[in-house]
Parts: structure tokens; C-alpha cells; sequence
């Protein structure tokens, strides 16, 4: 950006004798006007959302006995959201336990029965080398060592079974503590404490308002161009690629994306297509559903006037440009094209390059208003995103 010029009021000149004075110049400051090729900007409008937005839903049904957040709440991923009344579950849980000590117990006649039959079969066998038994004593012996073998199991089983509906009730009863999935803040509550909740009923609305995207409906004609940048973006891999994607809040913020991706369906309504750019955390300015302006470049390169956006007055629907023409304020009605960093692109040919225009003070102005330079400063020029 080319040196700001300190315009001040010079001083008066002596009047003649019985003269009246008239007031003196404005002090001003001013930029000089420049002419750039650039492409062609379109505005378009969208929104800001969160990358993730969910549902955080009860696993189990009960009674909410304590809701640990509120709306706005941030809370980190983990972290507990609510908790549900376990007595019934406690409850079971203690009657599993005393089954699984019946069925231990249960376990541990069969084995002391299944090792007893293996103890009479091998006194069988012993006696019936010396001639002492008959074959339908031994047999009816293995049938009961089988027998009990058979129960051992079955009482093993039985408690591996115990066990697992154990281990399930302890699961259970975990999920009870209804904990957050993923960093973010508690938008909404479903719940109160007191409340019955169903099995997959709706405790919270959590929001992940740390990542958010700027999502844009764009016209069908610009889908080449804005493929394009895309394209260029992903294989730049960088944000700087992105400088000819000029964003801005409704809020006079601006917004910083550092990625482009676009959505390849066209509605079939409004002829429109998403672009989602993911942006820069600011959680001090942005929030989700902040209303958005993007202006994206399409078109061959042309000539246009850019001047500083401190220049720009605003009157109703006309916006105005003080520029200084022989020591007098000169309003320059111009019609803004597209902003550019912390310029904007007007219409060519209203204003010559290289013509001084008011960037403070113009507020006070009204037309010819005499102003006049006393000094020029050299400021350092701001670079603006291309």
C-alpha cells in the first residue's frame, strides 16, 4: 500500500485589514488510490458450523439423578454429562453374585463326586485283576464317573455363564455415567434431574465449537472456478493458497480458512452447490450459525482501482469516496466490487491512480471541504491477501 499523507489545516492566511477569515482545512489522512489485475470476484453467502454436532443419548433406561452441565457447559472428552439411578442394577448384580457362590459350591460337590468315582473305578479295576469283581461292576463304575465328570462341567458352565451376565451387569452399570464422546459444548439439555430417560433417549446436544466450517452455497456456474481453487489449495497443502478466498463475518470479522473441499451435487431447486471450507479456531468472534460472506474468484484477470476500506462512506445505499483535488474534499460516488485483504475493488475509471483519497477524518467531511497536506509520512505497506 502506497504512504499515507498527513493532511492538516494550514495556517490561515493573514487577512487584510477589516477581512473576515474563513475556517480552516480539515485535518485528514489519505492514501493514494492504485490499479492491480485481479480476477473478478463474486460474493456469495453461507454459514459457520461445527465440524461435529451430536446427540449424547442414555444407554440405559433409569432415573436421572444428577446432570453435571448446563447449557454453554465446555466440557472435555470423557468427562462425566449425567448420571442415572443404579439401584436396580446394584441390585441384580448382588443377586448374580450369590448365584455364582451357589454355583461354585455346586462346582465343587461335582468335582469331589467325579474325583470319589474315579477313586471306586481304579478299587474296581485293582480288584478285578485279581479275579475279586465282575465286568458289570466296572461298568456300571465308569458309567458314574461319567456321570459325574458330565455335572463338573455342566457346574462349570454354568458359572463361566454367571460370570459373562456379571461382567454385562458391570458394563451396565458403568454406562450409567453418561460421559462426553469428544471436546465440545453443551448447546442444549434434553434432561433434568428427576427425569426417567428411555434406553437411547436424548440427554444433551453437545457441539464441537473448537472446529468449525464455513459452509457456502455457491451458483452452478462457478463450480469450475471453485473446483479449481480447491484443486489448488489441496495440492498447494497450505492456507496460503486460499488467499484469493476472501471471507468475512456479518459481524465485520474475517475468517481464515485453511482448507477447501467441494460437495460435486448440484440442488436441483436452487441450482446451487456446497463449498466447505474448514476455518481457523477464533473462538472469540466465531460461533456457529454466524452468518457469512465469501467472495470467490472466477473470470480472466482485469484492471481495477483499489482503495483502503477506510476510505469507503457510507449514506444509505450510496457509498462515497473522499478524494482530494486541489487542496478540496471531492465525494466520489463508486460502486464496491469485491473487498481484497484490507482494500476493496471499485469500478475503474472513477478514480485515477495515484489520486489521493481520505482514509480518516472523512467521517466529518461534507463537500468541499478544504483540506491541505502539511507532511508526507512514509507507513509500511500492508500486505494483503491476493
Amino acid at each position: 500500500m502506497s504512504a499515507l499523507l498527513v493532511l492538516a489545516a494550514a495556517p490561515a492566511a493573514h487577512a487584510q485589514d477589516g477581512a473576515p477569515q474563513g475556517p480552516p482545512p480539515t485535518p485528514v489522512k489519505v492514501a493514494e488510490a492504485r490499479e492491480e489485475r485481479l480476477a473478478p470476484r463474486r460474493k456469495v453467502f453461507g454459514e459457520l458450523r461445527a465440524v461435529r454436532r451430536t446427540t449424547v443419548a442414555a444407554e440405559e433406561s433409569g432415573i436421572v439423578r444428577e446432570l453435571v452441565v448446563t447449557e454453554g457447559s465446555r466440557v472435555r472428552a470423557g468427562e462425566p454429562i449425567a448420571r442415572l439411578d443404579g439401584a436396580r442394577l446394584d441390585l441384580e448384580l448382588r443377586i448374580l453374585e450369590a448365584n455364582t457362590a451357589v454355583a461354585r459350591a455346586t462346582l465343587a460337590e461335582r468335582e469331589l463326586g467325579e474325583r470319589r468315582a474315579e477313586r471306586d473305578l481304579e478299587l474296581l479295576r485293582r480288584a478285578a485283576a485279581q479275579g475279586g469283581t465282575n465286568p458289570r461292576e466296572i461298568a456300571d463304575a465308569e458309567s458314574d464317573l461319567a456321570v459325574a465328570a458330565a455335572q463338573a462341567v455342566q457346574a462349570k458352565a454354568a458359572i463361566a455363564v454367571l460370570e459373562e451376565q456379571a461382567a454385562l451387569l458391570a458394563e451396565r452399570r458403568a454406562d450409567l455415567e453418561i460421559a462426553a464422546p469428544f471436546d465440545g459444548v453443551i448447546a442444549k439439555r434434553h434432561a433434568e434431574a428427576g427425569a426417567w430417560v428411555a434406553e437411547g433417549g436424548a440427554i444433551v446436544e453437545l457441539v464441537d465449537s473448537d472446529h468449525l466450517e464455513a459452509w457456502f452455497d455457491v451458483p452452478q456456474e462457478m463450480f469450475a472456478a471453485a473446483q479449481g481453487l480447491a484443486s489448488a489449495a489441496a495440492a498447494d497443502g497450505t492456507p496460503s493458497a486460499l488467499k484469493n478466498l476472501e471471507i468475512e463475518a456479518t459481524t465485520g470479522v474475517r475468517v481464515e480458512p485453511i482448507s477447501l473441499r467441494i460437495l460435486p451435487e448440484i440442488d436441483a431447486q436452487s441450482r446451487t452447490f456446497h463449498a466447505i471450507a474448514a476455518v481457523r479456531d477464533d473462538r472469540e468472534n466465531l460461533a456457529t450459525g454466524l452468518a457469512l460472506n465469501a467472495y470467490v474468484p472466477q473470470g480472466a484477470p482485469a484492471a481495477w482501482t483499489l482503495v483502503p476500506k477506510d476510505a469507503l462512506v457510507y449514506q444509505g445505499l450510496n457509498t462515497t469516496v473522499f478524494v482530494v483535488r486541489g487542496g478540496i474534499a471531492v465525494p466520489t460516488p463508486v460502486r464496491v466490487a469485491f473487498p481484497i485483504g484490507e482494500e476493496v475493488a471499485i469500478e475503474p475509471g472513477v478514480i485515477d491512480a495515484g489520486a489521493p483519497v481520505v482514509v480518516e477524518g472523512n467521517e466529518r467531511l461534507i463537500p468541499g471541504s478544504a483540506v491541505v497536506p502539511i507532511a508526507a509520512k512514509a507507513a509500511p505497506a500492508a500486505e494483503n491477501a491476493r
